[in-house]
């Protein structure tokens, strides 16, 4: 899929992003049968023609709740902030391709409170869900346990 920056954000502000949200424990969070879900129901609406949003709630042992997200978007910036995409960022005219990012949030991640990724960028959004999990798990692993370990 490919958009322009218009038409991208007309997405996000209309009803063509599907989102889908789950509760879970840090360790629920991290299973091959969870991040498939999110991974099979991304790859999903990008099929649909539609942008994506899978939200995580990760339930942590010490302090709040992590948000983890796999998200739609053109560059990496995230969805909850796609007006930054001005064209300091990106020129207006041309169509970009529709990438797959990794996203979380936590005072604990880093200074910044956010990290974000690519997971699949067009070409790999063909790739099966199982080879994007097993890019996506490990870095879900470390992220999770930086922030534990800035909690300790």
């Amino acid at each position: 899929m490919k958009l322009t920056v218009d038409d991208y954000l007309k997405m996000v502000t209309g009803d063509k992003v599907q989102t889908e949200d789950a509760d879970k424990t840090a360790s629920q969070t991290q299973q091959k049968k969870a991040l498939t879900a999110a991974v099979e129901f991304m790859l999903d609406q990008f099929d649909k023609g539609y942008l994506g949003q899978y939200r995580f709630n990760v339930r942590m042992r010490k302090g709040d709740p992590v948000s983890f997200r796999l998200e739609s978007n053109l560059i990496n910036v995230p969805m909850d902030e796609a007006e930054r995409l001005d064209p300091k960022l990106l020129d207006k005219g041309p169509a970009y391709p529709v990438n797959l990012y990794m996203v979380v949030e936590s005072d604990d991640v880093n200074k910044s409170g956010l990290r974000i990724d690519e997971l699949a960028n067009e070409t790999d959004q063909a790739q099966a869900a199982s080879t994007l999990v097993a890019k996506l798990q490990p870095w879900l692993a470390d992220h999770l346990a930086a922030v534990m370990e800035a909690r300790a």
